[in-house]
């Protein structure tokens, strides 16, 4: 047995709620990360979800907290917390799920499960009474008043470390973070969700790109840099994603120069203009150039952020023309 499959001994606690104002109405959701030996809290999260119900809102809230726990610690042991009955119950498996959005919904949220079980973690679920989730609760109004709010706490003193969604640029360091207006970048026509895929060195790892790609998103226009790896990786996510593949040199991350790629950042703004959810499959210079422009990284340290071959990022831009980083160099399904 590895050590990975062992997991990792650590425990967390993720305490997750979701509302809409009409069901269906306004909603968002809000979730936390929490170490339960000293009750501080080590991830905050919240995010708009425009008009759905609430039991919508309230599974998003615990998608959130998994999606965070295989970021912290995929090998931990999870006990979640949430006063929706609905969603503990399904997810424990003792109530049916007829609804099919409530039944997609939960077979993402297992397909999570599965990776925390996988890397040798474990979770159970809990229903609590609502005004024992009173922080998850004012984090998913947050969301419905239109806040969106990434905060890590990356030490164990609550300041030094903490990385406030509403404090401006975020030092490269940071995995979880929301970043003002790009230099140059004007508001987009309709949100912006886009996942960025770092080409792996060779195809062996696209089918769990491709695998780790469809559990985040179920329909996106797909592109790629020209290059063959990049261009089969894309080729197979479009044919997940019932899309096409378009493959373009403006993507490769090859125009002179040692920092960002201009070209990239020139593709990327097009996107923003455009809105939508796209999949961009490009190299490790073309990740750290939408990054380094979203997050307005000085040119000396592009290159101090970690990203691995076959990795994740994703950046969220809003009509507004903010942006957030929702998370980089996500690598788990490569383990």
């Amino acid at each position: 047995m590895t050590a990975a499959s062992r997991g990792s001994g650590r425990r967390l606690v993720i305490e997750a709620d979701g509302g809409s104002r009409g069901n269906p109405g306004v909603a968002g959701y809000g979730a936390l990360v929490r170490d339960p030996s000293s009750g501080r809290v080590l991830v905050e999260l919240a995010e708009p979800l425009g008009t759905a119900s609430n039991n919508v809102a309230e599974y998003s809230g615990l998608l959130a907290g998994l999606r965070a726990v295989l970021e912290l610690d995929p090998g931990a042991s999870v006990h979640v917390r949430m006063d929706s009955k609905l969603v503990v119950e399904q997810m424990s498996g003792r109530w049916k799920i007829k609804h099919e959005d409530m039944r997609r919904l939960a077979l993402e949220a297992r397909d999570l499960c599965a990776e925390i079980s996988d890397a040798g973690g474990s979770v159970d679920f809990q229903w609590i009474p609502r005004e024992k989730n009173k922080d998850a609760d004012a984090l998913s109004n947050d969301a419905m008043d239109g806040k969106s709010i990434h905060r890590i706490l990356t030490s164990t003193d609550d300041n030094a470390g903490h990385v406030d969604s509403s404090s401006g640029p975020v030092a490269p360091q940071a995995d979880t973070a929301e970043a003002p207006t790009g230099p140059g970048q004007a508001p987009a026509a309709r949100p912006l969700r886009l996942l960025l895929v770092q080409a792996p060195l060779d195809p062996a790892p696209t089918p769990r790109i491709v695998a780790a790609v469809s559990r985040l998103v179920s329909s996106a226009q797909v592109v790629s840099a020209d290059d063959p790896v990049a261009a089969d990786v894309a080729r197979e996510l479009a044919a997940a994603l019932d899309s096409e593949a378009a493959t373009s040199a403006d993507w490769s991350g090859r125009a002179p120069g040692e920092g960002a790629d201009a070209t990239v950042r020139t593709a990327y703004h097009s996107l923003v203009t455009a809105g939508g959810t796209v999949v961009a499959v490009t190299s490790r210079r073309g990740v750290l150039s939408v990054l380094s422009d979203v997050l307005g990284t000085p040119a000396e340290r592009f290159w101090a952020l970690a990203t691995a071959p076959g990795s994740l990022t994703a950046v969220e831009v809003w009509e507004d023309g903010s942006a957030s980083v929702a998370f980089t160099n996500r690598t788990a399904h490569l383990a």
